[in-house]
């Protein structure tokens, strides 16, 4: 079984603060760099399009299917999808795998790192000063999330610089 709660993102709220990757990567490993983050802001500066980009802790995960190491697994408190890194080889076939992009490499360590949900409070949601990031049921998440995705990636489409119609 999935995560019962998931991060969701309202990629319309996002600033691009940075508030997030910066809280997350304090708690995670006491330093205030963007690359020790478990989420990562995304987005175009053309257009000002920004989205956090974080584990969803899928049903049926495809990182945890591709991972030869069998390093990927979830917690049982949370659902939360993680590295083992006493099993992670870093060879980055749960980056490639993963519909998201979400795990990313530890700048240290150089294994795979997604995010673990904070033992269940998200402290990326707590610190959005924007309300972009929420911890809500796993059920509420898809259709939402999905519109906001879409919405923002179709209202960037066609602010693109140089594009016509």
């Amino acid at each position: 079984m999935g995560a019962e709660r998931i991060i969701a993102i309202n990629a319309e709220k996002c600033t691009n603060c940075k508030m997030c990757e910066i809280v997350c990567s304090i708690y995670h490993d006491g330093k205030g760099t963007l690359n020790h983050s478990r989420i990562k802001v995304q987005g175009w500066k053309d257009v000002a399009a920004y989205f956090p980009v974080v584990c969803q802790h899928c049903e049926t995960p495809a990182c945890e299917e591709a991972c030869p190491a069998k390093a990927r697994k979830k917690v049982g408190s949370t659902g939360a999808m993680i590295t083992d890194t006493k099993k992670c080889v870093g060879c980055k076939s749960c980056i490639y795998a993963c519909p998201f992009a979400a795990p990313s490499i530890h700048p240290d360590t150089k294994k795979t790192m997604t995010c673990d949900l904070c033992e269940g409070e998200p402290l990326c949601v707590q610190f959005c000063n924007y309300n972009a990031i929420s911890y809500v049921p796993f059920y509420k998440v898809s259709i939402s999330r999905k519109k906001s995705y879409y919405e923002v990636l179709l209202k960037t489409w066609k602010n693109m610089p140089g594009r016509r119609g």
